[in-house]
């Protein structure tokens, strides 16, 4: 009896491990603060998602490689959000991005 309730326990956290959503990357949450419109989001989301999971598949990886692959990923990722976006929600994002490189070198 035991080993069937183990068994329906890894289970259901297997499936709700499946179902949950995906950890919002960085660039995901740098864009949810320009207020884009329905129309915006809907095109928006898809590209920040298959950028997330590019990167993913690159995490961990430090060579010299992998981290010029992440940088053509994102510059990949600019060019197709870049004119999604207005000149403000632009340069709010770049003034994002800048933020966060202080943030980061704060901690080094």
């Amino acid at each position: 009896m035991q080993v069937w309730r183990f068994l329906l326990l890894a289970l259901a956290l297997s499936w709700a491990l499946i179902a949950a959503p995906q950890a919002r990357s960085q660039m995901q949450r740098m864009v949810d603060q320009l207020d884009l419109s329905a129309d915006q989001k809907a095109k928006v989301d898809p590209i920040l998602d298959e950028e997330a999971k590019q990167l993913r598949a690159l995490r961990g990886d430090t060579s010299p490689d992998a981290v010029k692959q992440k940088a053509e990923i994102r510059k990949a990722t600019d060019a197709k959000i870049k004119p999604l976006l207005t000149g403000e929600q632009w340069t709010r994002l770049e003034q994002l991005r800048e933020e966060r490189k202080k943030q980061v070198k704060k901690k080094q």
